[in-house]
């Protein structure tokens, strides 16, 4: 018993108790997980087979039908779209590639096993470079698809999850990047560097660490919950504009009448009031008020009728004037309600705001 015969075999195995792991283990994404339970499978099946083929010549061995290049990618995308929350129209039609793929190295095996010279002919050769070539493009092309549904679910965790450690896709994202690289690698050693036995090695070694990579990070993130909702969150961002368009809306009402109109002069406003003068809710005109960092509608309307009593004193037209007849010009009702909000407003009293006025002109 060979040594390689060995390493598929133990790798086969491995491979299949992990898609059962993942196919069978109740988790709390398990339908997402079973997309990496196939891809495990679909890999045994393909180690296996090298294991049945250890006699059979390598030329003819290349046209094994079970290696799947064009099915397992699709698999991992599944599992990152999924994970991702995003919808893909007509779904099947991503196997037509996997199965075409099947079913013509199918045929060529079949053929080139009853008739082994035909493993030399020109076409058959033409052919397998083809394939090759061809895989390498398909696996690049799917590995940038998924490393963008990778980015958009990066986008997506904050809005469904406060703490997004550990559920982000960061271990396939590497694994996607440096699988792109074994590919360009393995078709170099093949077509370029095929004279250099080490590129194999290489590349067989590189391959080797990406399968217990990828075995590690599939079973660290099985019961991760890190689900999204492309739909969700495009709702959520469209619900968000609409809420700043309103927001920008009603702000502008309240500055017409606050600024323009100085509808805190009038002693006895109150929210409903101004609601019907701005022509919005008072609901709307609260909330607005209290994104613009105020407590509440009296709290805005005082902030304003102490900026404008602090105006009058300044004013020679009223320099004659008490403290009480000013605080009423700029609105407020009664001294007592003057003294207490500008105190709260302004962090001091009024005799000592006029103290530190007075030792400022000194």
């Amino acid at each position: 018993m060979d040594t390689l015969f060995i390493f598929f075999l133990v790798l086969g195995v491995q491979s299949l108790i992990v898609a059962l792991i993942l196919l069978f283990y109740k988790s709390k994404k398990q339908k997402v997980n079973r997309y990496l339970g196939f891809f495990f499978i679909f890999l045994s099946i393909e180690l296996f087979s090298y294991v049945l083929m250890r006699n059979t010549d390598q030329y003819i061995a290349s046209y094994n039908p079970f290696r799947f290049n064009f099915l397992n990618i699709i698999f991992i995308y599944f599992y990152t779209v999924e994970t991702a929350g995003i919808k893909i129209k007509n779904k099947y039609r991503y196997y037509i590639s996997g199965i075409l793929e099947f079913l013509i190295l199918s045929l060529i095996f079949v053929k080139v096993n009853n008739t082994p010279d035909l493993v030399y002919s020109r076409n058959t050769i033409i052919f397998l470079y083809s394939y090759i070539i061809s895989c390498t493009a398909f696996v690049a092309y799917m590995c940038i698809r998924i490393l963008l549904v990778i980015k958009d679910h990066t986008t997506f965790l904050p809005f469904f999850y406060t703490d997004t450690r550990y559920k982000s896709l960061l271990w396939l994202k590497i694994f996607c990047i440096i699988f792109i690289i074994y590919h360009i690698m393995a078709l170099a050693s093949v077509i370029v560097l095929s004279e250099f036995k080490y590129m194999t090695t290489i590349s067989d070694g590189l391959s080797l660490l990406l399968l217990y990579y990828f075995t590690i990070g599939s079973l660290i993130q099985i019961n991760i919950v890190n689900i999204t909702s492309e739909s969700e969150v495009k709702s959520s961002k469209r619900k968000q504009e609409e809420n700043k368009e309103i927001y920008r809306r009603v702000s502008k009402a309240i500055e017409r009448c606050m600024v323009e109109e100085k509808a805190f002069l009038d002693h006895d406003m109150t929210l409903k009031t101004f609601a019907k003068r701005a022509g919005e809710s008072s609901r709307l005109i609260s909330k607005t008020i209290n994104e613009m960092e105020y407590k509440n509608f009296n709290l805005y309307l005082n902030h304003y009728r102490v900026e404008e009593f602090k105006m009058l004193i300044g004013s020679e037209k009223y320099q004659k004037y008490s403290n009480t007849a000013l605080a009423k010009e700029a609105g407020f009702n009664s001294r007592a309600s003057f003294y207490k909000n500008f105190k709260d407003i302004v962090g001091i009293s009024p005799s000592d705001y006029f103290e530190s006025l007075n030792q400022d002109t000194i």
